[in-house]
């Protein structure tokens, strides 16, 4: 359906203003040759103020790789590509009463509320919508609170929610978020009005808060008898953010735009996760003796064992003074020192990528690999990317009912080297013969000597024959509807 309006903008020029095919196209009246297009999907809000309207956007600048070199001299150190720029504009018009007089067009009135219905069809429930932020100023850069203070609230509070319907919860240190979250869970479950919109819980931090927030929520749940819906949304101001990258969100605008349109809600995929060990030399896998002191852990972006680990585990202590290129150094010195480490591992309903075809055999089996197996680099995630351009496992997916694994065994610095340039370059490195990778519905580790595992971004010990079990399960179940903005 297509609106337009006659406007006069700053300089006083008629300017036509029209909603057509998914964009905001903007010319002089009467001369379309010099036509400016804005997408709907990057326009939060429009005010009325008695003659004159306010359009306000949210537009992406065009991000470049961080290379210092010609491609042929790539390295870990100079491959990796700067963040988007997004900046936030207000367009500025005026009503234009003599071309009002003179054509058959929608008042300013008119044109502002269809124009809200095309960028966020639920504008009308949004003064209703509580929206809880539960916020880390740690993550990252520690810019979290700045941006919901001058971002992410102006932008909500323009686009219709109500300031006093925004509530936010600063996260604590030591494993305390987690119980937050299980607390607000419960309130949510406990006071859910069908005649209101369910809140909107806004996890604003980094992988590991968003990891905290919903084991939190899942704990209310398992514990509430109250049916209801918990409605997550992701504004990354992590390191990684590798959850957001997934849902290809790559800036705090972005996910506060995808908040604000609210077009799309979908149950997610984590990784359910097990500890316990076994003695036993053959069928180890089916005589697990698991440790059932341990909080359930709900994994949403990875697990990784070997370099990987180690390379999470070495440079967490410079995140504040190096950012992600933190990462790379880390890696360039564990590559001099470059470990194995020995492990069993079973893979049950699991297809295996073959590198000729370019995808995953069709038929399901159960992979094995057994003992003295030393592997160099361990993955298993559900997000196809760890940090941004880093895309370790291109075919995964928070929205997919399968985990991707990704393996070398017994790589040599060279090899290494390479295949984590390659990961960079569209997960070129799944295409060389010294990655393996499957998908997989569930998994068996066991590792033989006592180990380190990174489990979204947090560093675990696992004793020597100790064994990580783990299995593919659903957000959303009979009892409790949890869905992510996508």
């Amino acid at each position: 359906m297509s609106v337009s309006i006659t406007v006069k903008n700053q300089d006083q020029t008629a300017t036509r203003l029209a909603i057509e095919d998914g964009k905001l196209a903007i010319y002089a009246l009467g001369d379309k040759s010099d036509t400016k297009t804005i997408e709907l999907e990057c326009i939060y809000g429009i005010d009325l103020h008695e003659d004159k309207i306010d359009i306000h956007t949210a537009v992406v600048q065009d991000a470049a790789t961080e290379q210092t070199e010609a491609n042929a001299n790539q390295t870990l150190t100079n491959i990796r590509p700067k963040d988007a720029k997004w900046i936030l504009h207000t367009l500025h018009y005026q009503a234009d009463t003599a071309a009002a007089a003179t054509e058959a067009s929608c008042s300013l009135s008119e044109f502002v509320t269809q124009f809200k219905g095309q960028i966020a069809p639920h504008h009308l429930a949004f003064p209703e919508t509580e929206v809880i932020v539960v916020l880390n100023p740690t993550s990252g850069a520690r810019l979290a609170e700045s941006q919901w203070t001058s971002i992410v609230k102006p932008m909500l509070i323009t686009a219709g929610f109500q300031e006093s319907n925004l509530t936010k919860i600063t996260t604590e240190q030591d494993g305390k978020t987690r119980a937050l979250a299980k607390a607000l869970g419960q309130r949510v479950l406990s006071t859910t009005d069908s005649s209101k919109p369910a809140p909107i819980i806004i996890s604003m931090g980094g992988d590991g808060t968003l990891h905290e927030v919903v084991n939190g929520l899942s704990d209310a749940a398992a514990v509430t008898d109250s049916k209801g819906h918990f409605r997550l949304a992701v504004i990354p101001a992590g390191s990684g953010n590798a959850f957001a990258l997934g849902l290809s969100i790559e800036s705090v605008e972005q996910a506060t735009l995808k908040i604000i349109k609210g077009l799309e809600e979908k149950p997610f995929y984590f990784m359910d996760v097990k500890f316990g060990h076994s003695e036993h030399d053959r069928g180890w896998e089916d005589h697990v003796e698991y440790d059932e002191t341990k909080n359930p852990i709900r994994l949403l972006v990875v697990l990784s064992w070997g370099f990987h680990a180690q390379i999470v585990s070495k440079s967490r202590y410079l995140r504040y003074f190096m950012g992600n290129k933190r990462f790379s150094l880390v890696a360039m010195f564990l590559l001099t020192f470059l470990q194995q480490y020995e492990g069993e591992l079973v893979l049950k309903k699991a297809t295996t990528y073959n590198k000729d075809k370019g995808e995953f055999d069709e038929a399901p089996h159960t992979v094995t690999l057994e003992k003295d197996t030393r592997f160099t680099y361990f993955v298993v995630s559900k997000q196809h990317s760890l940090e941004k351009g880093f895309k370790i496992a291109p075919f995964a997916s928070c929205l997919s009912e399968d985990m991707d694994v990704v393996v070398l065994r017994e790589a040599d610095k060279d090899k290494l080297t390479k295949a984590s340039i390659a990961a960079f370059q569209g997960g070129e490195h799944v295409k060389s013969p010294s990655v393996e990778y499957f998908k997989a519905k569930e998994l068996l580790l066991r590792v033989e000597d006592k180990a380190e595992i990174c489990l979204d971004g947090e560093i675990h010990n696992v004793p020597s024959k100790g064994i990580v079990h783990m299995k593919v399960e659903k957000s959303s179940t009979e009892k409790l509807a949890f869905t992510i903005f996508v």
